[in-house]
């Protein structure tokens, strides 16, 4: 009787089924990643925008799709918000800088990849590429805690004064970790005001019952034309990053935390020089470390993709 590759101890018969093994393993990786791809592109198509969506973004500055994440996720991103405070208890939750870096980043908190897989997940980055082209960097993250009753809050303004980007542009992701109501501080924007491709003038406003002190100045907008973003957790907005912006405090008894991501084109150059140079002003953003990630396409512009990568991990 024969015995089986697997128990026959000569040289041949071990040989033959490590070849056996490997080729089986190949197949299987292939198939699964065949299978993991497929998958994907369901879910992609799934979220994809219309036409008629895609238009309102470039009409108003903003978009929130059909598409939704799921709750079972929405529920680990709560989790992992609720883990990452018990890990930085010194940092107050109003605003968290680049939660998906582990190496501590401008605010050195001790943060997680976790946040760079829930800001890249197939479907977002399929919405994206439909606002701003195949080509993307991922250059920055953000939690903005919106705490019951003393939530800060953030004055009118665009987020381009603030960025080293050339030339300027940006999408910005809002991720609402708890739903959004009237009453709990929700973000409002100016409709059209991204339509210039301006960076309209703004005045620094003391005091620190604010999460920003760069301040819009009004002659540029109405705030009688404000629209406010009245959402549900699991549902996403998508804006300009020209868009006129801002919201009231939190004054109730709920929580209203956000997860932000920041998208560039990869067309556009991220100036670590210049985000130095705007640093000075404002040491907490670390605009001049922040590290890029490429995360759809490929880099047009010669984009520094090993600043802010290396260090140890925050202790």
């Amino acid at each position: 009787m024969r015995n089986s590759p697997v128990l026959d101890r000569s040289t041949g018969c071990r040989q033959s089924c490590r070849q056996t093994c490997r080729q089986s393993c190949r197949q299987k990786t292939h198939e699964e990643r065949r299978m993991t791809e497929a998958m994907n592109a369901d879910r992609t198509e799934a979220a994809r925008l219309s036409e008629r969506e895609v238009a309102q973004y470039h009409e108003k500055g903003w978009i929130v799709p059909k598409w939704e994440i799921p709750q079972a996720l929405i529920a680990e991103m709560r989790q992992e918000y609720e883990d990452l405070l018990a890990r930085n208890p010194q940092v107050e939750s109003d605003i968290i800088l680049a939660p998906h870096q582990t190496n501590g980043g401008s605010m050195g908190i001790k943060g997680s990849e976790k946040w760079l897989e829930f800001a890249t997940q197939p479907e977002l980055m399929a919405i994206a590429r439909q606002l701003i082209g195949d080509d993307i960097i991922l250059w920055g993250t953000t939690l903005f805690g919106k705490p019951p009753r003393n939530g800060k809050e953030t004055p009118w303004h665009q987020d381009g004064e603030y960025y080293p980007i050339r030339p300027l542009e940006t999408l910005t992701m809002w991720i609402p970790l708890d739903d959004v109501t009237p009453e709990n501080g929700p973000m409002k924007f100016i409709p059209g005001s991204h339509k210039a491709h301006e960076l309209f003038s703004h005045s620094w406003k003391d005091g620190t019952d604010k999460t920003i002190n760069l301040v819009t100045d009004s002659d540029h907008f109405d705030e009688g034309d404000a629209e406010p973003l009245i959402i549900r957790a699991g549902q996403v907005s998508f804006h300009d990053v020209y868009m006129i912006h801002g919201s009231a405090a939190n004054h109730t008894d709920q929580r209203r935390a956000a997860f932000i991501v920041r998208l560039m084109p990869a067309t556009s150059f991220y100036d670590h020089a210049l985000g130095a140079e705007t640093g000075r002003k404002h040491p907490a953003q670390g605009y001049g470390v922040r590290p890029l990630y490429l995360v759809s396409g490929q880099d047009r512009a010669g984009n520094n993709f090993t600043i802010g990568h290396d260090g140890p991990p925050a202790s």
